[in-house]
């Protein structure tokens, strides 16, 4: 049986204050920036990339250096949701891996593992043992998410994922697939960046 069309959206839009503004989607790691790591990654496990960004300067900035769809948020300054809500009239998969930019481990395995289960689900999502979800390394069903903002506003992904049929994912589980759980390592600050390198 044919899969599934699959989209990876990757949100670039953030400010990036905890990161002394840089933007931390070209923060590099043994040669590569972090969104180039990504875009490798994901291009093993989804038909199409879509970047998002806050708006028209990053956009130009981002397009000259990775040749990929870039969407500029409609309403500025309103974080990831409007990213989401923005990039999807331009996503063409069946389903969604939204990621955030501050991920360079992101791992191939662990996401076709989100692809495989989301089963009949909206949303295929991992939760650490305090109920700690990872809305930005999580798998989407798209159409779920367009009657979504067709019929609510939120504010926070969280949002999103309490009006939807969401399939929650122990990291035990994935620890199976990626021991360390390096998939979900996110760098917000300069000092944790300092201490990859």
């Amino acid at each position: 049986m044919e899969r599934a069309s699959r989209t990876a959206l990757i949100l670039l839009g953030g400010m990036a204050t905890r990161a002394g503004g840089r933007a931390k989607y070209l923060f590099e790691y043994e040669g590569e920036t972090f969104l180039q790591r990504q875009i490798k990654t994901l291009t093993l496990v989804t038909d199409e990339i879509i970047l998002s960004c806050r708006d028209e300067e990053q956009a130009r900035e981002v397009t000259a250096i990775f040749p990929y769809p870039c969407v500029i948020d409609s309403i500025k300054g309103t974080g990831p949701v409007e990213g989401i809500r923005s990039a999807l009239s331009h996503a063409k998969g069946d389903f969604i891996i939204i990621v955030a930019c501050d991920m360079p481990f992101i791992s191939a395995a662990v996401i076709e593992e989100l692809f495989t289960r989301i089963g009949n689900a909206d949303v295929a999502i991992p939760e650490w043992e305090a109920g700690h979800l990872e809305p930005l390394h999580a798998v989407y069903r798209r159409e779920a998410l367009i009657w979504f903002f067709s019929h609510y506003t939120a504010r926070r992904i969280r949002d999103i994922t309490d009006q939807l049929s969401t399939l929650v994912i122990p990291v035990n589980e994935i620890q199976k697939i990626d021991p360390e759980l390096k998939t979900f390592t996110n760098i917000n600050y300069l000092q944790e960046f300092n201490a990859l390198i």
